[in-house]
């Protein structure tokens, strides 16, 4: 326990605010952090005793959001404030009635927290109402840190289609959870309840220097077991912690100038065994490198990277494709995601007009070295945002058949944006230059866009974009795309109505693009119910979402519609739900649908088709020790039948072991060929600390006939750093022979934070 001498602890003007008592003012919560003088700072350790902490008042009038919006938190919760010694300090205390039926599901770093009892802060360092960091932990001391921008709105207008499978990992949306800052939090269960110490360094923020400033300032905890979520400033129902110009002021900080250098090395070796190869030889390769992070001003961060490795990054996720276009896969290398949100623009997973996953990696995932690059990113004052990223990748060849891949290129991508109020507008510049002997003549892309996200009312905002591509000739030139898209998102009612256009010769090189040459109508409406006369049920929803594509002709070329006929979800968690999904394709070429090993396909003919499917789908508490995911579907597929099913079972010892495994089976019969699909993947997760983990995924493949493991350990230190050891490895099930074996690899690296 922190103990005082009488020299030690001084509070300039005591506390701000008559002692950081709470004020309301235009019914935002007003609160002061207590100002620490000398070298005493708390010690943290989870156990908010310290004397340091009881000479600041605790904001504990806590609101709810769920289940009864407006009412008071049924347990109590309270969160100090202190800044001082280049550190902003946080204590929330947790007090439960009943501590020994607090869920802790969570373990590892930058977990999800919404089945889990959980805090999370949220910290708007420029007051700008739109951006802001968020920190969160939950009983076991797990770090999640992220970043927010535009309030967490983007103009993504997805289906909510049925599925048991989550969101992978590094989807950037508006909440940003693959940033990762230097700071320290401990937490535990107590006698009281649950608490929680956390220590965040000013270097690791982005904020304006100078006194008496102020940030705007929210805290989110989760009861789980009652499942209810409460606030420090009220945020309405049908928003989240992200929005950000609900949150209230942590007012009269003091700020020092901002001071951040840091470099993290690595140095990695691997052995990689490819037998498809056949050259009975076994790589041996090691490397070097270095990330540097310089705080050019408190608000503006210049990132730099010499030999980039990436080999600590997690496997993706297998997909079937039933359709005839690309699938999206999301970006997982740190080095692009953080502030990856200011470099979106377009229609996130339809017309990216930058994907980071274009660099580095050739078109079927394999890594391209990066030689070195830079970005800059922050704020220029006066509203304005501002990215530039440069990039060098080396050339490529095909090991297998000495093909050139990839000569070398340099990617540059530069964005403006300027905020005013909850709205922002903008426009970006990417460009993609092949040079060197591999390069051909004239080898370049480029894309121009300009963006905007105007809120119109409280709950409305206009999102839309003008973008074009210039290619060489050979290439197709130049062409247009864009897109106007209003989403109103209330408590009872969410609906959006949006129009989009991409040209034939549209082409985003270094974007994502998974249509081109199509004129789109797309509407979601969407009705949420809390019934007040059923306890025992949480809400009541349905929805319904429909897209019509016609070609430049203004010709009918298909429809997508998704209905949430109807959807329960229990008090505890989960849900019931009935769906149907239907639509029509006219494909103009005959395209495949499927492809095994063996080389036998399914084609699907040009014509005109009509699908159909209805499915239900049963979720139970994700919380809870055990739990079961199960989704059948049934219906019509082009000219034939489809049934389907996807299952999952979710397993947990404690909050150390975690492991799911499922079971997607997608069988298609028609005229022309039948085939089924089988998807089974098993992830095995324990958690040593909140810094140590290992974790496996293994995923089977009945369309490649393979087995792929990924086996990662992890031993963080700060910032995500830290030793990483991974294994990886493929096998052949059509021919189970000690010639199944169709590559492994092992690898071994270490990273290390050094700052000054």
């Amino acid at each position: 326990m922190l103990r005082f001498g009488s020299r030690v602890l001084g509070f300039a003007g005591t506390i701000l605010l008559a002692g950081a008592s709470i004020a309301l003012a235009q019914g935002v919560p007003q609160l002061g952090a207590g100002r620490l003088s000398g070298e005493e700072v708390p010690q943290i350790d989870g156990r908010v005793e310290e004397a340091v902490w009881s000479l600041v008042e605790p904001f504990s009038a806590f609101l709810q959001q769920e289940p009864n919006e407006g009412q008071p938190a049924t347990e109590r919760t309270e969160v100090r404030f202190l800044i001082g010694r280049g550190s902003l300090y946080i204590a929330v205390v947790c007090y439960d009635s009943a501590p020994g039926e607090i869920v802790v599901s969570e373990s590892r770093r930058d977990a999800g927290l919404a089945d889990t009892d959980s805090i999370e802060i949220l910290l708007d360092t420029f007051n700008d109402g739109q951006n802001a960091f968020v920190f969160g932990t939950n009983p076991f001391g797990i770090e999640l840190d992220g970043q927010v921008m535009g309030e967490g709105q983007t103009s993504s207008g997805g289906f909510i289609t049925s599925g048991i499978g989550g969101s992978q990992r590094g989807q950037v949306r508006g909440f940003n959870a693959n940033w990762d800052a230097d700071w320290t939090v401990r937490a535990g269960i107590t006698e009281r309840g649950w608490e929680a110490e956390f220590a965040i360094p000013l270097r690791t923020l982005r904020y304006n220097p100078g006194a008496e400033r102020t940030w705007g300032v929210n805290v989110m905890r989760n009861i789980r077991r009652k499942n209810e979520q409460v606030f420090l400033s009220p945020v309405p129902r049908g928003s989240s912690l992200y929005r950000v110009s609900s949150a209230g002021k942590l007012i009269g900080l003091a700020l020092p100038t901002r001071r951040d250098l840091r470099f993290i090395p690595y140095v990695a070796g691997a052995l990689n065994d490819d037998k498809t190869l056949r050259t009975g030889r076994v790589d041996r390769s090691g490397r070097l490198g270095l990330d540097v992070k310089w705080g050019v001003r408190a608000d503006l961060t210049l990132d730099a990277t010499v030999n980039t490795d990436f080999a600590q990054v997690e496997a993706d996720e297998e997909q079937v494709n039933l359709t005839r276009f690309a699938l999206f896969f999301p970006e997982k290398r740190p080095f692009f995601l953080e502030n990856a949100q200011l470099f979106q623009v377009g229609q996130p997973q339809a017309v990216d007009l930058f994907f980071s996953r274009r660099i580095g990696l050739d078109p079927s995932g394999q890594p391209i070295d990066i030689i070195g690059g830079a970005r800059l990113s922050g704020k220029l004052g006066g509203g304005y945002n501002v990215g530039l990223l440069n990039l060098q990748t080396d050339e490529a060849l095909d090991h297998r058949t000495g093909r050139a891949l990839a000569p070398f290129t340099n990617f540059t991508v530069m964005r403006l944006q300027r905020e005013a109020g909850r709205s922002n507008f903008g426009g970006i510049f990417v460009n993609r230059q092949g040079v060197g002997g591999l390069a051909p003549e004239d080898d370049f892309n480029r894309a121009y866009a300009v963006d905007a996200a105007w809120q119109t009312t409280t709950n409305g905002r206009l999102f839309a974009f003008l973008a074009r591509t210039d290619s060489p000739a050979r290439k197709g030139g130049s062409d247009y795309a864009g897109r106007a898209y209003y989403n109103y998102a209330g408590p009872v009612w969410t609906s959006a109505l949006g129009y989009s256009q991409v040209g034939e010769r549209f082409n985003p090189e270094v974007g994502f693009l998974q249509r081109k040459a199509y004129r789109r109508v797309e509407s979601r409406y969407v009705f949420s119910y809390q019934p007040k006369r059923w306890p025992s049920i949480r809400r009541l929803l349905s929805s319904l979402n429909y897209n019509a594509y016609l070609d430049l002709q203004n010709r009918l070329e298909s429809t997508y519609g998704h209905w949430h006929v109807f959807e329960v979800q229990p008090l505890r968690g989960g849900r019931i739900t009935y769906t149907m999904d239907f639509g029509q394709d006219r494909p103009k070429r005959p395209f495949t649908v499927y492809q095994d090993v063996a080389g036998r396909r399914v084609i699907i003919p040009e014509g005109e088709y009509v699908s159909w499917t209805g499915g239900i789908e049963y979720i139970s508490d994700p919380s809870a020790p055990v739990n079961v995911a199960l989704q059948t579907k049934n219906g019509r597929y082009y000219d034939g039948d489809h049934l389907g099913w996807e299952f999952a079972l979710g397993a947990r010892l404690g909050a150390r072991l975690i492991s799911s495994a499922g079971w997607n089976r997608d069988d298609i019969r028609l005229p022309f060929g039948s085939f089924k699909n089988d998807l089974v993947p098993l992830n095995v997760s324990y958690s040593f600390t909140s810094l140590a983990s290992l974790q496996g995924l293994i995923q089977y493949n009945r369309q490649s006939s393979t087995i792929s493991s990924n086996i990662r350990l992890a031993l963080l230190d700060r910032s995500g750093t830290g030793l990483f050891a991974v294994y990886n490895e493929r096998r052949d099930t059509a021919d189970i022979t000690s010639d199944a074996l169709l590559g492994r690899s092992f690898i071994v690296k270490y990273t290390r934070l050094v700052d000054f």
